[in-house]
């Protein structure tokens, strides 16, 4: 698959009307998606390939970690990190050198970071939106919902990696 998505591939995902503008969706996913490779390969030494891109609906189903950062500027919304058990376990061995094999508040902790620098990275990339960050808000259980602004329609990007699955979970709206 290619690393980056196109206006074309977005727009071909999302209804007319309500949702965010195909380029300010794409202004924001593209340096996302590219932070998150290098944020994988500099801190786990792990290489990431996007694997599908999908409309969130009421069937999405996170992993059972997520962390969620809240997002401000000329855009609105939030940026969600899912992690698979496997995935968090293994960051945390590559990043701390620990063994866990259950989700503990040091797992949430680590994947809350990896978060933090994935968004800050993007932020980065994104200076002409002024975007502010939140920190990041860690929610633990697969069962769980998270709801978007109302004229939102998040996008889902699934990854594979060397340490496991993990998927991102973004909506915008315009300001």
């Amino acid at each position: 698959m290619t690393t980056m998505i196109s206006r074309r591939s977005i727009g071909e995902h999302m209804s007319t009307g309500t949702a965010a503008p195909a380029n300010l969706t794409t202004s924001v996913i593209n340096p996302l998606i590219q932070a998150t490779f290098e944020t994988f390969e500099m801190m786990l030494d792990c290489k990431s390939r996007r694997t599908r891109l999908s409309l969130k609906d009421d069937t999405t189903q996170l992993y059972p970690i997520t962390a969620v950062i809240g997002m401000t500027g000329q855009a609105a919304g939030s940026i969600c990190l899912s992690f698979s058990r496997e995935a968090a376990c293994t960051a945390v061995k590559r990043m701390l050198d620990m063994d866990v094999d259950e989700i503990t508040p040091l797992v949430c902790d680590t994947v809350g970071e990896f978060a933090n620098v994935i968004a800050g990275s993007a932020k980065d990339r994104l200076a002409d939106l002024s975007l502010e960050l939140g920190i990041p808000n860690i929610i633990r259980g697969q069962n769980v919902q998270i709801d978007f602004p109302s004229n939102a329609q998040p996008l889902v990007i699934q990854f594979e990696s060397d340490i496991g699955p993990f998927l991102i979970i973004c909506g915008f709206v315009n300001r």
